[in-house]
This record gives C-alpha cells, sequence and structure tokens, in this order.
C-alpha cells in the first residue's frame, strides 16, 4: 500500500486512519508502527471492524515470511556467545558421542544424557568438561534418574555433526570400535543369570545399530546374534562372555535397578559382578 493512502483517506483524526488503514487489511501491529501509535490505542479504534478471510490470511503469510527471514538470521548462533574446544576424533570423544546417542540425545538446542547410574552420569559430565571446556549442569531426578545437560545452538550443532560421523569414523579402528560396544551395553545392556540362562543383552530400536554391534562383536572374535523380537543384539555361551569380559566388559559403577517389580535380584548389583556370577556359574 503506497504513502498517499494515508493522505487520501477522509478526515484528518487519528481515529479516521486507524479504521482506514484496518479496513484496507492491516494488522494491528503495522498500524502501529505506521502512524507510531501503541498497539492498544489502535485496537481500541478497530476493534468492531472485521477483516475478511482473504485479509486474515495475507497478514498470516506476511507475519510467516518475516518469522522465517528472522529465523534464518539466527540459525546455527547462540543469544549468547560461548567459546568451546572442538576436540578431532579420540577414544574419548567416541565414548561421550556414543553415550549420547545411546542414552541422551543431540538436538538444536544442546545435549542431554540420562542415566542411573551416578558415576556414569559423572563419567558424561567429566568428558564433556575435559573435551569441550564447557560446564553442563547435572540433577537428581525424583524417579532416580540422574539427568546431565548443556544448551548452546553452537556446541549443539557441532555434536551433532560429531554424531552423524560417529560410525564411519569408528569403523576399522579396533580400539574405538571397543569403545563404541562398552558405551552400548553401559548404557543399553542388561545381563540375565537364572534358570540356567546366561546371556548380555543390548537393546536398539535402530536395526542398523545392532547390525554394526554385531559386526563389531565379530572383529574381536565374539560370538552374537540379532533377536529381532527383542531388538537386541545377544551374546551367549560362556567363551564369549569371557571374550566380553576381556575385551569390553561393563564400566565399573553401573548397577542394575533392584527395584523393579520383574527384577530378578533384589539387592543392588554391579553389572560387572553379574558377569562374574554368570562365569562362575558355568564350573558349578
Amino acid at each position: 500500500m503506497d504513502e498517499a493512502l494515508s493522505d487520501s483517506m477522509p478526515g484528518s483524526g487519528t481515529k479516521q486512519r486507524c479504521r482506514a488503514l484496518r479496513r484496507h487489511g492491516y494488522s494491528i501491529g503495522q498500524i502501529a508502527q505506521r502512524l507510531s501509535l501503541s498497539e492498544s490505542t489502535v485496537h481500541w479504534h478497530v476493534r468492531d471492524i472485521r477483516l475478511t478471510a482473504a485479509q486474515q490470511a495475507r497478514i498470516r503469510a506476511r507475519w510467516c515470511q518475516l518469522m522465517a527471514k528472522v529465523n534464518a538470521r539466527r540459525r546455527g548462533k547462540p543469544l549468547k556467545s560461548v567459546h568451546f574446544c572442538k576436540p578431532r576424533w579420540s577414544r574419548e570423544l567416541v565414548h561421550l558421542i556414543a553415550h549420547l546417542s545411546f542414552d541422551g540425545r543431540i538436538d538444536r538446542y544442546g545435549c542431554s544424557y540420562y542415566n542411573r547410574a551416578y558415576t556414569q552420569a559423572t563419567h558424561v559430565r567429566r568428558l564433556l568438561q575435559r573435551l569441550l571446556r564447557v560446564t553442563p549442569r547435572m540433577k537428581h531426578r525424583e524417579n532416580g534418574v540422574w539427568v546431565v545437560s548443556y544448551y548452546n545452538v553452537a556446541v549443539a550443532d557441532w555434536l551433532g555433526r560429531r554424531e552423524r560421523e560417529l560410525l564411519p569414523v569408528v569403523t576399522g579402528r579396533v580400539a574405538w570400535e571397543r569403545r563404541w560396544l562398552q558405551a552400548l551395553f553401559d548404557d543399553e545392556g542388561h545381563i540375565h543369570v537364572a534358570d540356567g540362562i546366561r546371556r548380555i543383552r543390548a537393546s536398539q530400536k535402530e536395526l542398523g545399530v545392532l547390525r554394526r554391534a554385531k559386526r563389531f562383536l565379530h572383529e574381536l572374535g565374539i560370538k552374537s546374534r540379532i533377536d529381532l523380537g527383542a531388538r537386541a543384539v545377544e551374546i551367549t555361551g560362556r567363551d564369549n562372555l569371557v571374550l566380553f569380559r576381556k575385551r569390553i566388559n561393563f564400566s565399573p559403577g553401573i548397577w542394575i535397578n533392584h527395584h523393579r517389580k520383574n527384577g530378578l535380584w533384589s539387592q543392588p548389583l554391579e553389572k560387572r559382578q553379574l558377569l562374574v556370577l554368570a562365569l562362575q556359574s558355568y564350573r558349578n
């Protein structure tokens, strides 16, 4: 709408100018900006004028275009600038990104990690501190879960790119594959020792992750299978359990949740302890 519109309006009063602009399909915000008025004043003058469906649609379209431009300018930029390290790939970085991928999440705003084991949550927090030189938060929820989190869009963008690179980077590097596997079994793994059954499982919804885990285990000499029903990679047999303990094992301080109603154990036990019990049971 051209500048001559307001000059050609009937009457020179503020109210008449507001109402004329409103009838031409201007939003309250546009009128307020054009006439240097507050939006509350404009609303009072035009509150009884109903816009047509077409006029309302044009206002919504203009608003969406404006927000798209604002978001495009801001995308990937934090409101508060933060300096952080961007380390090269290493076994520690593999462990960190794997943990955030398995028992946490990386989105456009930041990262979070969830675990009932205090030592494991502390481990992830220390990795973030040491590798990226940031200060993540850590809190304990009422349900017993520890949460480690750090929110910054620049850090989140960098972590997201590392997460997408993770599997191609670790493949073929045995030491890194072992760190990836340990993170998987620490976060998603459990061990069953009862009724003559001894097995280790790691659950994952993504079939591609299970296939990669089976491949990495095979490269370490550990036979496994994928249980499609349970959506898990499974290790059984004494020799395979021995190799798992020797070449991967669970990290120290990871305890089973003995409060589960369907749990087999009424006392807290480390997953490492259960693995030892499983191996000892073969000799009895």
